[in-house]
């Protein structure tokens, strides 16, 4: 027993009394972490991809077994998980389906983005992408298709390119939360092609990067020949809401990015993020060059 331990009540310990010197604890702080709890666990399983053991997830929040199994208990009874009774794994429930698509009408990022969409196609004559963080994925939910060359790159909606290989997929993540990007550079990252960036060092220090400047490219990492440019959207602060990208030849869309191009992204990344009450870019995203911005008087083509 330390100076700083108080000594033990022995009445306590023998008829089960409380200690009256005991501090009690505050019942709102104990309700924060009992919801926050809660959460983490549905992050995990969402996350995860696939249904999960009481050992899996209390090993990953490091929590013990007997804590995260009340907590599953409970999001078991209100329909928020599910539980396969043959396996005894946890999975998201159907209630959250019931929620996700509440929310869905409240806060629809692919109508409210349209407009933004159809304005980064049309002045960059390149074809336009809106994609969302799903866990630490992120996935393509609108595309506005290059209507101005005969030859272009187009993707399809629900489209879910490897995060470290693509240029949103790393932009979700720069403004993700660090256990976040951890799952997802604790993975095997798989090349693609010889560009195909897999180093995991180098990859936090292009997260970092992409935190500061605001934009990132993966010039033939996914396919040879092919280029994104994309930019984060960002609600309430700094987080992340989606991203706006251009995907076409890297002839038109080059790696070290075309200052028109980017000022393009940026703005219309901006108006939106400002509506989302998302304040990142009021500190000024860093060019991709010292030069100014210059207008061009024709747009570039995709082919």
């Amino acid at each position: 027993m330390t100076d700083e331990t108080p000594p033990l009540n022995r009445h306590a310990i023998i008829t089960g009394s409380r200690d009256p010197r005991a501090k009690t604890p505050d019942p709102d702080e104990v309700s924060v972490q009992s919801v926050a709890t809660s959460f983490r666990i549905l992050d995990e399983l969402a996350a995860a991809g696939r249904p999960l053991r009481l050992t899996e997830i209390a090993n990953a929040l490091h929590e013990t077994k007997a804590k995260v199994h009340r907590h599953l208990t409970t999001l078991r009874q209100l329909g928020a998980i599910e539980q396969d009774g043959g396996t005894e794994r946890y999975r998201l429930g159907w209630k959250l389906v019931q929620l996700g698509e509440s929310v869905a009408e409240q806060f629809n990022l692919r109508e409210i983005a349209a407009p933004f969409l159809t304005a980064i196609r049309d002045e960059t004559r390149e074809t336009a992408l809106l994609a969302v963080p799903i866990g630490w994925e992120t996935q393509v939910i609108s595309v506005a298709d290059n209507i101005y060359a005969r030859v272009f790159i187009s993707i399809k909606p629900g489209n879910r390119p490897l995060p470290h290989a693509a240029a949103q997929g790393r932009v979700v993540l720069a403004f993700s939360a660090p256990e976040i990007v951890d799952r997802a550079l604790s993975r095997e990252l798989v090349r693609l092609t010889p560009h195909t960036l897999t180093d995991k060092v180098i990859l936090r220090q292009r997260l970092a990067a992409i935190r500061e400047r605001m934009w990132d490219t993966a010039d033939s990492e996914i396919i040879e020949g092919v280029n994104t440019l994309s930019v984060p959207i960002l609600r309430d602060g700094d987080e992340i809401a989606g991203v706006f990208s251009i995907v076409g030849l890297s002839g038109n869309i080059p790696g070290e990015p075309d200052p028109n191009q980017l000022e393009v992204l940026h703005r219309h990344a901006r108006l939106l993020s400002e509506s989302l009450n998302g304040m990142a870019y009021g500190r000024g995203p860093t060019p991709a060059d010292d030069e100014p911005v210059r207008r061009r008087g024709r747009p570039r083509g995709g082919g």
